[in-house]
């Protein structure tokens, strides 16, 4: 890898020896219109791989950011190749770039405030192996069964902007709503300002300060 991709075609900063960076293909048989599934079966996968190796059980930021503690540690980056006239998805890459051990100093400073890493000190050297085994073998087990929806409760108790007012960008253009529920195809409830219910399948989302 020369360089880490974010969504948005942003950069993922990805220093070599420091973290996980890798894609994995998936064939979901699943309708278009669930395909959100993907990302937020993938990021409870990766929360359930971290919670074996550390005591800090990481929160999620609809819909594919993992945090722990204010910083955010990992990002998940799905994409679809889809058939439209039969409505399904073929084949999925779930791209994932997680910080394991990158020191704080290691980071941009217009990320140090903003990115984290799941170890400050760590001596295991075969840590990032353990953790990449794990996630690509929860989100393969979890991939077969996506259809019965049971990490979408996981998903809910991990969430940090469920219950709280947030700032969403569709369209180009910034709302500001209330965050009530994820529904059953992973999309997020909102209740705008003007009392309107949206449910959001894509976008960016901030909590409002």
């Amino acid at each position: 890898q020369t360089e880490g991709r974010g969504r948005f075609g942003r950069d993922f900063f990805s220093p070599p020896e420091t973290g996980i960076y890798m894609s994995i293909i998936l064939k979901p048989k699943i309708n278009i219109s669930d395909s959100v599934l993907i990302t937020t079966s993938a990021a409870v996968s990766v929360c359930l791989a971290i919670d074996k190796f550390t005591d800090v059980k990481p929160k999620i930021k609809w819909v594919n950011d993992i945090y722990m503690g204010n910083k955010k540690v990992c990002g998940i980056l799905t994409e679809a190749v889809t058939d439209f006239e039969s409505g399904m998805v073929d084949n999925v890459i779930v791209g994932i770039g997680l910080n394991v051990k990158t020191k704080s100093e290691t980071f941009p400073k217009a990320l140090q405030e903003k990115a984290g890493s799941i170890f400050l000190d760590v001596e295991n050297n075969c840590i990032r192996n353990q953790l990449a085994a794990e996630i690509i073998n929860n989100i393969l087990s979890t991939s077969e069964k996506l259809e019965e929806r049971d990490f979408l409760k996981i998903y809910k108790e991990r969430s940090m902007i469920l219950g709280k007012y947030i700032l969403y960008n569709k369209n180009n253009v910034w709302y500001e709503g209330y965050a009530q529920d994820i529904d059953e195809s992973g999309g997020l409830i909102v209740i705008r300002n003007d009392g309107k219910k949206e449910i959001l399948i894509s976008g960016e989302v901030s909590i409002k300060l």
